[in-house]
């Protein structure tokens, strides 16, 4: 299948080290773009081969299958919710980590704060 825009640029977090994963520094390039005018379509990167719906479609399928086959062998009914969860749980559960530690710092840093002022 043809990309819809094939003019798309490539995506530098394809490349990108974890540094700049983690402090986001592969975007700066579209920062600075969006800086100084309007994004348009064509300043998009590309989207990476892993996030493609092909991709994604073909792997919660494999977890579908799987979970038809268990149910056919349980006599019950197949449960697509199982089958998301069972396929993306990883990534959530990270972000859901990552967002907790988030807000509990969002938290904790000024108290302390406010604590360390007092004493």
């Amino acid at each position: 299948m043809l990309p819809v825009y094939p003019e798309a640029k490539h995506n530098p977090l394809g490349d990108a080290n974890i540094c700049s994963r983690l402090l986001f520094w592969w975007l700066t390039p579209l920062f600075r773009v969006g800086y100084k005018r309007r994004l348009e379509e064509d300043d998009m990167y590309s989207v990476l081969p892993e996030d493609r719906s092909a991709h994604l479609g073909e792997e919660l399928r494999g977890y579908w299958h799987r979970e038809v086959s268990r149910a056919e062998k349980d006599a019950r009914e197949p449960s697509l919710t199982k089958a998301i969860i069972k396929c993306y749980w990883k990534p959530y559960l990270v972000w859901g980590i990552f967002t907790f530690l988030e807000v509990k710092l969002l938290h904790t840093v000024p108290s302390y704060s406010v604590y360390v002022a007092q004493s």
